[in-house]
């Protein structure tokens, strides 16, 4: 039995730290990652001006290099088209959709240090670009060719976490 608990709170640990994935992170000035979001929604056939399912996505920032407070980001989440739900064995998804979002930190807050995105009427959420910070300051940091802030979230979704 002893041996059953430590194998469950091994499972557990290794669900738990493959939600949040982060990739690609050399020269970004703050941590990023994501971590996908459960987006319980009541769809109702007689509402024709809902939107459709979404997709969502739960950002996470933390402040690397001792910068002051980040004011806002600029990131771009990149899903596949809901438009092809099946595939041919063998092929790839090749319609990427994207949508661009400016977060800011709320007025009480310290710093931007977590943020929600979703997207309606994709397939799923592929990856995320941070594009720009800025800082309190005024201080701003972009995206370049040789730097880029990326995260990719894992396929593993706990339904109620963050």
């Amino acid at each position: 039995m002893r041996r059953f608990s430590v194998l469950l709170l091994l499972l557990a640990a290794t669900f738990t730290n493959a939600q949040i994935v982060t990739s690609d992170q050399i020269g970004c000035p703050v941590g990023f990652s994501a971590s996908r979001q459960a987006t319980g929604q009541i769809m109702s056939a007689d509402d024709a001006t809902q939107s459709g399912p979404a997709q969502g996505l739960h950002l996470t920032l933390r402040n690397l290099k001792n910068m002051p407070a980040i004011e806002s980001i600029e990131v771009t989440v990149y899903g596949t088209s809901q438009r092809g739900l099946f595939l041919p064995v063998g092929q790839q998804a090749t319609e990427t959709v994207s949508k661009t979002f400016d977060l800011r930190r709320t007025s009480g807050s310290a710093s931007l240090s977590d943020a929600d995105v979703s997207m309606h009427l994709v397939g799923s959420l592929s990856w995320v670009d941070l594009i720009s910070v800025t800082y309190a300051d005024g201080h701003t940091w972009h995206a370049s060719e040789d730097v880029k802030c990326r995260a990719v979230p894992s396929n593993f979704l706990l339904v109620g976490k963050k």
